[in-house]
């Protein structure tokens, strides 16, 4: 059954651990989450069905999280149509995974000049 659940979380190395004798100091087994002291340092066991949520939960935050930050970059540099800057914008993230979000967002601008407004703000002021 270990195996299974380690197949299903992409984990190679075996990594599972089986308590023979062990000691409840306070709390509840029945309870999802249990804090273990190994060694002087304190670890915490999930439940597989809770610790794949939280995985979840944690993907779709990160996912929101850059979504925000790509429009907050994006928005900035007064696009003519966000979903076309938007689209070159993530195929040259693809191509350039190592570059920020401004980076590629000034490179876009640099190349396809014509997916932003042209505001020279000297001019009107």
């Amino acid at each position: 059954m270990a195996e299974e659940v380690a197949k299903k979380l992409n984990i190679t190395e075996k990594t599972v651990v089986e308590c023979k004798d062990f000691e409840v100091i306070e709390g509840n087994l029945d309870s999802p989450l249990w804090i273990l002291m190994i060694q002087d340092k304190l670890k915490i066991v999930l439940e597989v069905d809770e610790y794949m949520k939280l995985m979840e939960t944690l993907k779709n935050v990160m996912k929101e999280n850059f979504e925000l930050k790509l429009e907050k970059a994006i928005l900035s540099e007064f696009p003519v149509d966000y979903d076309d800057v938007k689209a070159v914008v993530l195929e040259e993230m693809k191509q350039n995974e190592n570059a920020t979000i401004d980076e590629i967002l000034n490179k876009v601008k640099l190349e396809h000049p014509n997916l932003f407004y042209n505001l020279d703000l000297d001019k009107i002021f």
